[in-house]
């Protein structure tokens, strides 16, 4: 299967490197794909042998892109669409694609001399370094799990139309009775969660807690029918946000986060969360979203 790269900057514009294309990359050359930069931290006393470790971090990610432009014939002309798209000025996702499988990281281009073209032989050359702050690779779409719902209660099969069961009756939705969910991450490491309580009414305090770790986050506060209430986990996007009335606002302003909340992380493996509200509980629907994250492709 054919790999290939794709870099798309934060206004849509995108390039495609691979062997098949005019920008030829061979990504068997590509650094830093798959490459881990793991930093300890450590201390030491007098008469210490070796060191006490305190802490790690793995750094961030540098990738480097070198390839050919395949079109001797309008070189100039590739050369200024790369500088283009390629403007450190802008964030940007690169995106990594075997077949059906597909990985993508934040980045954007970094270095004095983050895109430059060496001297030209018989195509042009060209060696693009990108920074990305995030080192973790991830799925191109969210993974989402439903805690509270309403599920519905009849369906139009083809080609017999309208179905009903007979027995229960007419059933247009029902509740999902589960207040607990185990939300699985798959991949190689902790990572942030975004958690979206919705008020189908009055609902008082909603709450949602780990059952492995015993960390919550608990709103002090009221929402009311048609509310959004979002609370962003990981690391850089800490951040909680309310929709009332088409208008998105710092949550803080309008509900109080307890004292001892806790931005929580997903473990890798099972993670089981319930949630809770102290008056109308029934009006409450709750979904937790994630990314799993991925040391390499």
């Amino acid at each position: 299967m054919i790999e290939k790269l794709t870099y798309i900057n934060e206004h849509g514009d995108r390039i495609e490197f691979s062997p098949c294309s005019i920008f030829h990359v061979n990504i068997a050359d590509v650094k830093g794909l798959s490459d881990i930069r793991q930093e300890n931290y450590s201390i030491t006393s007098m008469g210490q042998d070796g060191d006490t470790l305190v802490g790690e971090r793995i750094k961030a990610r540098d990738i480097e892109i070198v390839g050919d432009i395949k079109d001797r014939n309008k070189t100039h002309e590739h050369k200024r669409t790369l500088n283009r798209i390629l403007n450190p000025q802008f964030a940007a996702t690169l995106v990594y694609e075997r077949g059906n499988y597909k990985r993508v990281i934040r980045c954007k281009p970094d270095g004095d001399n983050a895109l430059h073209f060496p001297k030209k032989k018989v195509f042009q050359p060209f060696v693009i370094d990108i920074f990305c702050a995030s080192p973790y690779w991830r799925e191109e779409h969210e993974a989402r799990n439903d805690i509270a719902s309403w599920l519905s209660g009849f369906e139009f099969p083809e080609p017999d139309g309208l179905e009903l069961d007979d027995d229960e009756g007419w059933e247009i939705e029902r509740r999902e009775p589960s207040l607990i969910v185990n939300v699985i991450n798959q991949g190689d490491t902790r990572t942030g969660m975004r958690v979206v309580f919705r008020a189908l009414g009055a609902v008082n305090s909603p709450s949602i807690f780990n059952v492995n770790t015993t960390e919550f986050i608990l709103f002090n506060g009221s929402m009311l029918a048609g509310d959004v209430l979002t609370v962003s986990t990981g690391y850089g996007e800490k951040a909680v946000t309310l929709l009332r009335n088409g208008i998105i606002s710092d949550a803080y302003r309008q509900m109080e986060m307890d004292t001892d909340s806790t931005y929580m992380q997903l473990d890798v493996g099972d993670n089981l969360f319930r949630y809770d509200a102290k008056t109308n509980l029934e009006n409450l629907e709750v979904s937790i979203y994630h990314s799993n994250s991925y040391l390499g492709v």
